[in-house]
């Protein structure tokens, strides 16, 4: 690891549990920085904002401008326009999400109006109802773009709670218009792009930390970077990973990495 000039963490189940900071984290991030390596914070998260995230890690104590986190929240309305151009947008998803569209130029459909749909743009919607289920997946079957946030299920919340994630709608979604979503967050590998670009390095530098092997570290080990799985696991529990590959180094918690990196 002594070329990797940037970490980039996940949020949820890595740096904090819901409200939490997780322990390690603070001390983690700190001697990083001080040890002269750039901190990026990359997460699927689709309903807060980068200054909404930035706001929550200073009140834990790890500070951080809006423009060290990268969210699918802030990135959506420029992914779908690099890759589809300006679009007819119809959003399951927070105020947030959508005003991401619009800033990119997009036109985002107020969901009671039955203007056609270039695209469907689904996140984190914790107002979700069945009329926008029966609205989306309609205009989704009629041919317009379904283009998702992430594919998580679920989200680890305080006390071990699963948190219902942007997947769970999507499944919904996927279900009644017969249709796959696309997804712009991990493990696809533009988050993982536009953190490096902010860094100004190579994914050969860069190392990417998470707890959810399928999405930090799969999607990390994609797209280039070293990665490093929070499995959870003690040290006689890794003895038997031949199904997890992948992570270059395996860890229990931030702490165990704080000490390996050379922390004391």
């Amino acid at each position: 690891m002594e070329n990797i000039q940037a970490y980039l963490f996940d949020l949820d189940g890595s740096v904090y549990f819901g409200e939490t900071i997780a322990p390690g984290a603070l001390a983690l991030v700190s001697w990083l920085r001080d040890s002269g390596k750039q901190v990026r914070f990359v997460t699927n998260n689709s309903r807060h904002s980068s200054a909404e995230i930035a706001h929550k890690l200073g009140g834990m104590g790890i500070e951080a401008a809006a423009g060290d986190i990268v969210t699918a929240t802030d990135y959506m309305g420029r992914y779908v326009r690099e890759r589809y151009g300006l679009q007819r947008v119809g959003v399951a998803g927070s105020p947030k999400l959508n005003l991401s569209l619009q800033a990119a130029g997009h036109e985002v459909v107020p969901l009671a109006n039955q203007t056609e749909l270039d695209a469907v743009v689904v996140g984190l919607d914790v107002d979700f109802t069945y009329a926008k289920l029966e609205r989306l997946s309609n205009a989704i079957k009629d041919g317009a773009r379904f283009i998702a946030a992430n594919a998580d299920l679920s989200h680890p919340g305080e006390s071990g709670r699963k948190v219902p994630e942007t997947g769970a709608l999507v499944a919904a979604l996927e279900a009644v218009s017969g249709k796959r979503a696309g997804f712009l967050g991990k493990p696809e590998p533009h988050l993982f792009r536009y953190a490096l670009e902010s860094c100004g390095l190579m994914q050969e530098k860069a190392a990417m930390i998470g707890d959810n092997y399928d999405t930090d570290i799969i999607g990390g080990k994609k797209a280039g970077m070293y990665t490093i799985w929070l499995s959870g696991l003690t040290l006689s529990e890794r003895q038997d990973l031949a199904d997890k590959p992948d992570a270059d180094l395996i860890v229990h918690h931030l702490p165990e990495l704080y000490q390996r990196l050379g922390g004391n």
